[in-house]
């Protein structure tokens, strides 16, 4: 068994194969340790571009009802913006569990 292992790896093609074979999958700019990270990055932006459409469909509604609703509007200025109006003071309070990151 082991005369014949050693005979199949001494075969000059064998060895070229076996060669190429470890350049390709593991020295070359684009090796199998390349491919499998560019995948996986390809997966985590498709999911990020997901979010973002979430996002979007959420920001185009609120500037719809915005757009139509002035307490909405007024509402989302104060929470924003801390807008007041002449006759009040505004108190800013923030807690570690409410900070946008």
């Amino acid at each position: 068994m082991k005369r014949w292992v050693l005979k199949f790896i001494r075969n000059k093609f064998v060895l070229a194969f076996l060669l190429n074979f470890i350049y390709i999958m593991f020295i070359h700019n684009i090796n199998l340790v390349y491919i499998i990270r560019s995948k996986m990055e390809t997966e985590r932006l498709g999911q990020e571009i997901e979010l973002m459409k979430e996002k979007n469909v959420q920001v185009q509604q609120d500037l719809v009802e915005i757009s139509t609703n002035k307490k909405t509007l007024e509402k989302y200025a104060r929470e924003e913006f801390y807008m007041k109006r002449d006759h009040e003071d505004v108190y800013v309070i923030k807690s570690k569990l409410n900070q946008k990151q």
